[in-house]
């Protein structure tokens, strides 16, 4: 195993982060904030000298690894990154120790948007900081599906896998670079447009760049606290949620429009099944909250419909979707966005599949000597493909059960253990308050226990469960 190849990609991720950091060390400056100025600098100079020794001392590693070390690289990724996103939580004071910075860390990296604290008493320098390591969280996230998951799932049905993955005579990890900028690229993009949307709509300035930050990443943590209408206008939300929908879409797709730039790739971006499957879940939740809460919410169920299904989950007024039964969000939420997205959850196109393997299996049953191939989007897949999306889903449920009961087992009671398990998996945190627990359960009011319990499922949601369960085969390691 190429352990001094993982350290010196770690190493470059630590240099990363300190120049993401630096970016709220600047704007603190600029604000005259100079206790902040201080505690940042430190922190980015600090994690910037780790990782350009991490550098130094590898750089002489062979250039080649296996699946093997992309995976191992890709769980120590997920796991030490919140651990150095974490120093700032604890350097300006915001939480009470480490275990409560880390959960926020975690929260945020993952584009969850669960969070204890309370964004009105938070310094600007912090709030920009969890807005840029959502959004760079969000690149992680559908770089690594591009390039790692796509590699460790040659063999299956294809859902990581796209145009922009390729391997030829490349080394993995090099992949992560040039794949990376792409990503990078397409989502500052996106984020820049989305900032001059809520701008020229009226939303002030330092608000309207986290919310685009935030909503790119669909990660859901807001400058403010309370319903966004408070200080976004109409037009503004309205923009908003259309950026959260572009997050939670394919970014092979999205890459594809602005490389050509031509109409028919504009029409690609509907015309995908994914984004369909984004489209009716979104019309479902709109027309049930219709029936629900009356047309008089007309506007914010519209809204809110399209930030649920992104797994933003945005609250834009007091009275919307969080109307509807709990049992319906929690499905919406499992869901989640496209298989190439910062979104959480199951992933569209792994139901889509599995229904189109049942219809087909069901057409057999009723003709048991013709051969009905499976086929998806003009192609046929044969039936072991789906042998990784079948144990994708008994990995995903057996890892939600295990949120359920540990979660339980911290002194959380039912209905709060299986909202709670299936925001952390989904990495949906506004799910917790849009269920309006009857205990009244917030996250400022979670134990230790329950945030390093919620925390590491929202770790094996981003991660993707049987990236998790692979370590516990030795066969995998042996080859």
């Amino acid at each position: 195993m190429a352990l001094t190849r993982i350290i010196h990609w770690l190493g470059n991720s630590f240099v990363i982060c300190a120049v993401l950091m630096a970016v709220p060390a600047v704007s603190s400056f600029l604000m005259l904030d100079i206790s902040s100025v201080m505690a940042l600098s430190a922190g980015s100079l600090g994690v910037g000298v780790l990782g350009l020794i991490l550098i130094w001392t590898t750089q002489n590693t062979p250039a080649q690894e296996t699946k093997a070390d992309a995976l191992l690289f890709l769980l120590l990724f997920w796991l030490l990154m919140p651990a150095i996103m974490a120093l700032p939580y604890l350097t300006l004071n915001a939480v009470p120790d480490l275990t409560s910075a880390y959960f926020e860390a975690v929260s945020a990296f993952t584009t969850t948007g669960a969070s204890a604290l309370n964004p009105d008493v938070l310094p600007k320098s912090l709030l920009l900081w969890r807005s840029l390591i959502q959004w760079f969280g969000g690149i992680c996230v559908a770089t690594f599906a591009v390039v790692i998951l796509a590699a460790l799932n040659l063999a299956g049905t294809g859902v990581h896998r796209s145009m922009l993955f390729t391997l030829d005579k490349e080394e993995l990890f090099a992949r992560l670079t040039s794949i990376g900028q792409i990503v990078a690229g397409v989502y500052t993009f996106l984020a820049a447009l989305c900032f001059m949307s809520l701008m020229l709509t009226g939303t002030e300035l330092f608000s309207a760049l986290c919310l685009s930050l935030s909503g790119v990443s669909t990660g859901g943590l807001m400058p403010h606290s309370g319903p966004m209408s408070h200080y976004v206008g109409r037009f503004g939300a309205f923009f908003l949620a259309i950026f959260t929908v572009l997050g939670a879409m394919n970014i092979s797709i999205l890459w594809d429009f602005f490389r050509l730039r031509k109409w028919r790739s504009f029409l690609a971006l509907f015309r995908s099944v994914e984004s369909r499957g984004l489209f009716v879940l979104a019309a479902s939740l709109f027309v049930l909250g219709l029936v629900m809460v009356g047309p008089a919410q007309v506007y914010t169920l519209f809204i809110e419909s399209l930030f649920f299904v992104s797994t933003a989950g945005f609250d834009y007024d007091v009275i919307g979707l969080e109307m509807l039964p709990s049992a319906v969000l929690i499905a919406v939420a499992l869901i989640g966005g496209s298989a190439l997205s910062t979104a959480g959850g199951v992933k569209i196109i792994r139901l889509l599949l599995l229904f189109r393997h049942l219809f087909t299996d069901l057409g057999r049953l009723t003709h048991p000597s013709r051969l009905i191939p499976v086929t998806f989007k003009g192609q046929q897949i044969a039936d072991n493909a789906f042998l990784s999306i079948w144990m994708y889903f008994f990995g995903y449920t057996l890892f939600f059960g295990l949120a359920i009961l540990t979660l339980g087992a911290t002194g959380l009671g039912f209905e709060d253990a299986v909202v709670t398990g299936a925001a952390s998996i989904s990495n949906m945190g506004p799910l917790l308050p849009a269920t309006f627990p009857e205990s009244g359960l917030t996250y400022a009011d979670f134990t230790g226990a329950q945030k390093i319990a919620s925390a590491f499922f929202m770790l094996v949601g981003r991660v993707e469960v049987l990236a998790v369960l692979i370590l516990f085969i030795p066969s995998f390691w042996q080859r």
